[in-house]
């Protein structure tokens, strides 16, 4: 937005990632709890700071922020108010939450049709009113070294990391690991290590992960603890397999799948809405049953030894990535939903005068 000529600022608390982030790269910032204990308080410090910024689009990023600044910017006549929903969590239909979607919001922005099909059920949307719009990436550098190709580079860099001969081949796990059942994730495991004797099994390296581990599993499986977006670690991977969250099914499209697919990383996902937004069977990836892990093994070893199918996947996943789920172009969806903003504006006073 800022390289589009927009000034961004940013209401968040101050010891939030977002608030230090924004601060960082030189964004207007203003300080805010959000907590329900200084709602009066803040509310009115939110109607200053529209005042003095005169901004002509609020967008707020949760329920809690959402029935201040969202309130607060129609009082004080901000021209378009957006409503973003980063999770697929169901949404009931009480007074308060009719409040936020049809009555302070002009926009709702999702990142699921799932999330956004449910939503304009639950409060008779329009298909103006909600718009799915992903999370987007930053497109990785495919750069390597002379007389290597990307792939042979990021394995051989993960290895060396790993402490391992240098032709070692991996297959990952992403996704809520620790929130699963450890036995469910020792099976898998003990599946993988089984028929795959010749790859070694890394999971995405949140450190919460070593801490639930017990040792049986980590005999099996490597958790190193990698950078966020770290993109040679995807590219070290001959495949890599996503599991949901259990305790929130319905989610936006996953951040780890969109990376991957990016990086050109075959991946096998559970049906699941969001996942099903971009991985579709056959055609970006693979597809199986989370209540049936046992057919894991026959996929991967379909990924494993069917290349040049597998690399017909690889460019249409990516290719998806690229056209849909970047920075830029969630970037161009948004600024399109402002000037149709702009555009309602510019009639209603047409008409008026």
């Amino acid at each position: 937005m800022k390289k589009n000529g927009h000034q961004v600022a940013i209401i968040a608390p101050g010891d939030s990632v977002l608030f230090k982030k924004a601060k960082q790269n030189g964004l207007m910032v203003y300080p805010m709890s959000f907590k329900s204990l200084a709602g009066i308080g803040e509310y009115g410090r939110i109607k200053q700071i529209f005042a003095g910024e005169q901004p002509f689009v609020v967008n707020a990023h949760g329920k809690g922020d959402a029935k201040l600044a969202l309130k607060a910017a129609q009082t004080m006549g901000v021209p378009c108010r957006i409503m973003s929903r980063h999770n697929g969590k169901r949404v009931k239909s009480t007074w308060p939450n009719k409040k936020i979607y049809k009555t302070l919001c002009h926009y709702i922005f999702t990142t699921s049709k799932d999330s956004a099909k449910h939503l304009k059920q639950t409060f008779s949307l329009s298909d103006m009113q909600i718009f799915s719009i992903p999370d987007g990436i930053i497109m990785p550098d495919a750069t390597a070294p002379p007389n290597e190709t990307p792939q042979t580079a990021a394995r051989q860099k993960l290895a060396n990391s790993l402490g391992l001969e240098t032709d070692a081949r991996f297959i990952g796990i992403f996704g809520k690991t620790a929130r699963q059942s450890k036995q469910q994730l020792y099976k898998i495991a003990d599946q993988l290590s089984r028929h795959f004797p010749s790859h070694h099994l890394v999971i995405a390296g949140i450190p919460e992960n070593q801490n639930t581990m017990d040792k049986r599993f980590i005999s099996l499986a490597h958790i190193p603890a990698l950078p966020e977006g770290q993109d040679a670690f995807y590219q070290a991977l001959d495949c890599c397999l996503y599991f949901p969250n259990s305790q929130n099914f319905y989610q936006g499209v996953p951040w780890e799948v969109i990376r991957a697919m990016a990086c050109f990383c075959p991946v096998i996902g559970p049906d699941a809405p969001g996942i099903r937004d971009i991985l579709i069977d056959n055609k970006t990836g693979r597809v199986f049953d989370p209540r049936q892990s046992e057919s894991l093994p026959k996929i991967i070893n379909w990924v494993l030894n069917t290349p040049q199918t597998i690399q017909t996947l690889v460019r249409e996943a990516q290719s998806r990535v690229e056209k849909h789920y970047t920075m830029d172009a969630m970037g161009r969806d948004i600024l399109r939903i402002y000037r149709l903003r702009q555009i309602k504006i510019d009639r209603k006073f047409q008409m008026s005068s």
